[in-house]
């Protein structure tokens, strides 16, 4: 996953805000922060920290990590983050202010734990074990939310519509579609009025929601309150899948 500069230094004088401590006590104590960030008008961000962050499983693999809640709206936030779109949104970072993963949407205790697994691999942290990590999480871009729940939510509030895309990590075609098509940036202005979800083909959270597809990669196209707009099925360069966006966008 590619890491992110949150700012070369953090001034001294910059000292008030939990924030800017926290980060400040990262660097001073050389431990990687965890911040979670959530908006007043999110129905999942409650529901995760109750029930997925406040979990024994969690906490116990939460240890060696300081520990902070911001609003996406604080302006803290909007000046030592980076831009957040999805809440809850969690900024894993390191000492040397690198956001080493984020994990956008709500998850339950399992899932995240996946995360913070694949978190302490990558800064070396003991005890962690790169071989349990899933590969749902081998990739991520600010565009991507990888929860139904949360999409949902978001499209609710924003009056947006939802895209959900199925793939399959071994599917060369799924990469290529996902790093090709997908980059594209009539394909990305074709979709800004949706939220954009990434699930793998065969997880606990595509089964769960009815998104079983015999091919990989397959998109769904779906109004926020989940109601069918079109589905496309297979791999599509960006000039035919523009098609299928229009096709949904003109049901809309």
């Amino acid at each position: 996953m590619k890491k992110v500069a949150l700012f070369f230094y953090l001034p001294v004088l910059l000292v008030s805000g939990e924030l800017k401590d926290s980060l400040l006590k990262a660097k001073k104590e050389q431990k990687p922060i965890m911040v979670y960030v959530t908006a007043e008008s999110c129905q999942y961000c409650d529901k995760m920290k109750d029930k997925t962050i406040k979990s024994a499983s969690v906490q116990n693999n939460m240890n060696g990590f300081i520990f902070t809640v911001t609003d996406k709206e604080d302006a803290e936030a909007k000046k030592y983050l980076p831009s957040t779109r999805y809440t809850p949104t969690v900024y894993f970072i390191s000492p040397k202010f690198k956001v080493v993963n984020t994990v956008k949407g709500y998850l339950g205790e399992d899932d995240f734990n996946l995360w913070i697994d694949d978190t302490k691999s990558k800064l070396g942290m003991n005890g962690s074990d790169a071989s349990v990590v899933s590969s749902e999480i081998t990739t991520q871009s600010d565009v991507w939310m990888y929860d139904i729940a949360s999409a949902m939510d978001y499209a609710n509030q924003t009056g947006k519509q939802v895209m959900v895309y199925v793939e399959n990590s071994s599917s060369k075609w799924s990469k290529k579609m996902r790093k090709e098509t997908f980059e594209d940036k009539a394909v990305q202005n074709a979709l800004d009025n949706f939220v954009w979800v990434k699930l793998q083909k065969g997880s606990n959270e595509a089964k769960n929601n009815g998104y079983t597809p015999k091919l990989a990669p397959t998109v769904y196209f779906m109004r926020a309150n989940g109601s069918a707009l079109a589905t496309a099925k297979g791999y599509f360069a960006a000039k035919d899948f523009l098609l299928w966006v229009n096709y949904a966008k003109s049901r809309i």
